[in-house]
């Protein structure tokens, strides 16, 4: 098991309140079982799931293991409006690729996903540009 952790922010708009949990479970859990892939693709694509589904369960999921977290929700109500979200994307990409290697290929073998683009040999060139650069 890694020592590494991917943190779950949650942080009040107001700035009076937040808490970060590990949500390295929950992550497991889906690629696992075949759960809420086209988030999991998100995430692995570098951003955050629009959904609000997707944090509710991931905190419900979370809530039985982590007392902190379930002390912090139950005494603020629970997630709200003006919450900023965030989690460590990077973390989930590295998790996937090691722990999960199919699952990896197919989000980076879909459409959707970043595509790297080369640069072609050779060298471009700029001189037409050069009287652009000088100063008056």
């Amino acid at each position: 098991m890694s020592k590494s952790r991917i943190k779950f922010k949650i942080t009040s708009g107001n700035l009076e309140t937040a808490h970060t949990c590990d949500c390295q479970k929950w992550i497991r859990h889906l690629a696992l079982n075949g759960l809420k892939t086209d988030e999991l693709q998100i995430l692995f694509i570098g951003k955050f799931p629009t959904g609000k589904m997707f944090v509710l369960d991931m905190l419900e999921f979370l809530r039985k293991s982590d007392d902190p977290l379930d002390r912090f929700l139950s005494g603020r109500g629970g997630i709200k409006q003006d919450d900023h979200l965030s989690i460590e994307v990077d973390e989930v990409r590295q998790l996937i690729k090691r722990e999960f290697p199919q699952l990896a290929d197919r989000f980076s073998s879909s459409e959707s996903a970043k595509k790297i683009i080369k640069r072609r040999p050779g060298s471009v060139d700029l001189s037409p540009l050069s009287e652009f650069g000088k100063k008056r």
